[in-house]
């Protein structure tokens, strides 16, 4: 079981340096391109499913690899939306830093909460056979809380910034997923693959 997991294509709030949570934000034109470069990596890799955040940025980035590979229609799980930032949402990197210096409660979802429901899903689909491949379509935050856990907190959130349209590789069976590789652009998993 092989299990990729994929950071959306590029927004304008990405340029901006906004903290995205659950705001639905589109794709801008540079986040398309991402993605169609993205789906050019796995042309030769057979997938089996595609899972993907509710939100449209995550949706719309498994929509197009799902397009150019041909795949069963993507299946849409709550539970890989991105992190509720609360208070945070939209604040630039400044605008953040001086809610924090006030010392006022973001109202954010807990760690814990974020890596036990992307976790569930992850585990769940991670029962297949041993010989499928799934792509998961998710968000920077939500991908990183699961690298951090199952690395034991070596990468992940707090020390991996995950570029947009990044690939990172998780394999195993059930419970038992290790990570082989994480937040390669598209270029670098085809020349790694090759």
């Amino acid at each position: 079981m092989v299990i990729y997991l994929i950071r959306h294509g590029q927004t304008d709030w990405n340029l901006q340096s906004r903290l995205q949570g659950v705001e639905d934000i589109e794709l801008n034109d540079t986040g398309l391109s991402q993605s169609i470069q993205c789906a050019r990596a796995f042309l030769d890799i057979p997938i089996s499913r595609i899972l993907s955040s509710p939100l449209k940025r995550a949706k719309k980035t498994a929509d197009i690899i799902a397009g150019k590979l041909a795949a069963a229609p993507v299946i849409v799980e709550p539970d890989l939306t991105e992190r509720d930032f609360g208070k945070l949402s939209g604040l630039t990197p400044e605008e953040r830093q001086a809610l924090i210096d006030r010392e006022e409660d973001p109202g954010a979802e807990p760690l814990e909460a974020l890596i036990s429901r992307f976790m569930h899903v992850l585990y769940r689909y991670a029962e297949a056979p041993d010989d499928e491949n799934i792509l998961v379509v998710s968000h920077g935050a939500s991908i990183n809380a699961a690298l951090w856990h199952l690395s034991a907190g070596e990468v992940g959130t707090g020390k991996t910034i995950l570029k947009n349209t990044c690939i990172s590789k998780l394999y195993g069976m059930g419970k038992n997923l290790d990570i082989a590789f994480y937040n390669l652009s598209p270029g670098e998993f085809i020349k790694n693959n090759r």
